[in-house]
């Protein structure tokens, strides 16, 4: 169960990264996104917020202004009514007149006295609708006001002290005359009337269609619109206004989307290098001592990765354990076999001659497992140095194309452009020989594995999502035999992965070749992948960087 626990966890390791760099761009687009879509979001919200609680506040200051202004003409009223019930109580009709007269020439207020029956007692002339609004106010106590042509209509109904009703009403103009001005943006000059005189100037812009002749009494604009009028003659106020909202909003809002995000944003570079083989990266120390979801889930990344490296760690020391424990009795062998040569006869001859074939190749076997948990395992720090390539692909050429013979087919060198690497030579040798050798394993007869040096930029896997690149030398080999179905090439470079159904050398390998071939590529900061020709056979590329040779 723990070899298949750490088998497992192998082909997680391994799938993750090779897909590594193909979800790089992904991932990155994505957390731009992310990360934009929660700034704009926030933004916008903040502003929509903002901008209601103005219009809220300005309606409920429009709000409070009527209530004030009622309870202004509810005043005004209970004191006119009182004094013209005064007046007509004590001088009659003609008193009532004159008191009225005079509050019309003083306050440019037309008021008027009703009885219960809603006869006017002064002998004034009503204005329209003025009986309506007094028998309206009369059937209860609370103020009454009608809006008509040119100003309102208020009504109160009041009780005298000796208990008499009355209803007093009053006609007020509207305390504004929009005079015109030249221009054809609509803006108007709006003087308040009072005594004659002319205060309480403002202007304000309506459209085409909100224009006032020049003389036109109206009511006072509103609150909204007062608030409204002088923002817009006053742009540069406007402009700094807006600008102060939207940069708090957009600074606040940033520094959220950055909380938010940075989690992830970790997260993401960790789950990039552990794909990438760098199994002991954490997450922990960038989250701190944060306590949400996001940081909970960084947490359990490292649980994961400490649990994969383990069981791998696990794999790798039980590979490199069972390998050094089969060296001894196979050296044990290979003494026996060369006892059993000397005293066997030469009937004995076939049969030892096999055994010491296949000794040969336990022992070759043995050294790719090691080998392999040495690269695994990090333990070996070989030495680099100034490699030519071109010289070590005509060597590996030589020896294969001697090999390439037994099955009528041939290894060539299509295209070799001067090139050298720092590397260790035996690496690459072993490298570059383990592809070209499967290349002539599965090449069809009478067809020459071709291989090819040409110069290319690779994308720097150090440095994920920066679009750095980095010259790089590519060495191609390409077979003419059935290729690989598609779903067996991301699989190619696992250990102990063979294509053949079979589990023979002749067919299947030892599944080993291509994996000792990835990871020492990867060890020269390279890479290695293979595809499908377009007219049949496989291709494998092996990258390496040039940059500082």
């Amino acid at each position: 169960m723990a070899w298949s626990a750490s088998s497992r966890c192998v082909k997680l390791a391994i799938y993750m990264r090779c897909r590594a760099k193909t979800s790089t761009l992904w991932t990155n687009q994505t957390m731009q996104n992310l990360y934009f879509k929660i700034f704009i979001w926030f933004w916008l919200a903040m502003t929509l917020v903002g901008t209601a609680f103005v219009i809220s506040t300005v309606t409920l200051q429009d709000r409070e202004a009527n209530t004030s202004v009622q309870s202004y003409y509810a005043s005004g009223l209970t004191l006119t009514a009182e004094s013209a019930i005064e007046a007509y109580e004590g001088r009659g009709r003609e008193g009532l007149a004159d008191y009225l007269g005079a509050i019309e020439r003083r306050y440019r207020l037309n008021a008027f006295l009703f009885d219960d029956n809603a006869q006017e007692l002064s002998g004034r002339v009503v204005p329209a609708g003025g009986v309506e609004l007094v028998e309206r106010a009369g059937s209860n106590d609370e103020l009454v006001i009608e809006t008509v042509e040119g100003g309102r209509l208020i009504a109160l109904q009041v009780v005298s002290p000796e208990g008499n009703t009355y209803v007093v009403l009053t006609e007020m103009e509207w305390p504004y005359r929009y005079r015109g001005r030249s221009g054809a943006d609509g803006r108007r000059e709006a003087e308040r009337l009072e005594d004659g005189n002319s205060r309480g100037r403002f202007n304000f812009r309506g459209g085409r269609g909100a224009r006032l002749p020049d003389g036109t009494v109206g009511p006072p604009p509103s609150l909204a619109w007062r608030v409204w009028s002088s923002l817009v003659d006053q742009p540069g106020e406007l402009a700094l206004r807006l600008f102060a909202v939207f940069l708090t909003a957009g600074i606040l809002c940033f520094g959220l989307a950055r909380y938010l995000t940075a989690p992830v944003l970790r997260l993401r570079d960790a789950t990039h290098q552990f794909a990438s083989g760098n199994l002991g990266v954490r997450v922990g120390p960038a989250v701190g001592k944060r306590r949400d979801e996001l940081a909970e889930l960084g947490r359990d990344f490292d649980v994961m990765a400490e649990r994969i490296e383990s069981l791998l760690t696990t794999q790798r020391q039980l590979m490199s354990d069972v390998s050094h424990e089969l060296r001894s009795p196979l050296a044990r062998l290979n003494v026996a076999l060369a006892l059993a040569r000397q005293r066997a006869g030469e009937e004995a001859t076939g049969p030892l001659d096999r055994i010491e074939v296949e000794a040969e190749q336990l022992n070759v076997l043995i050294g790719r497992v090691l080998a392999l948990s040495s690269f695994e395992s990090g333990a070996s720090e070989p030495e680099f140095a100034s490699v030519n390539l071109n010289r070590l692909i005509d060597d590996v050429t030589v020896d294969a194309d001697f090999e390439a013979k037994a099955k009528e087919a041939g290894v060539k060198v299509k295209t070799s452009e001067s090139c050298s690497v720092r590397g260790n030579e035996l690496l690459l040798r072993s490298a570059i020989e383990n592809v070209v050798r499967n290349a002539v394993l599965y090449t069809d007869s009478g067809t020459d594995v071709e291989i090819g040096l040409t110069f290319a930029d690779m994308v720097v896997d150090d440095s994920p999502g920066d679009g750095t690149t980095s010259r790089c030398a590519v060495i191609s080999v390409r077979d003419h035999g059935p290729g690989v179905s598609d779903d067996q090439l991301a699989r190619l470079f696992e250990p102990f992965y063979r294509i053949a159904d079979s589990r023979d050398r002749e067919s299947g390998g030892t599944g080993l070749g291509l994996s000792i071939t990835e990871r020492a590529v990867r060890l020269h900061g390279g890479t290695v992948d293979a595809r499908n020709a377009t007219d049949g056979g496989l291709i494998v590329e092996i990258r390496l960087p040039i940059d500082g040779v």
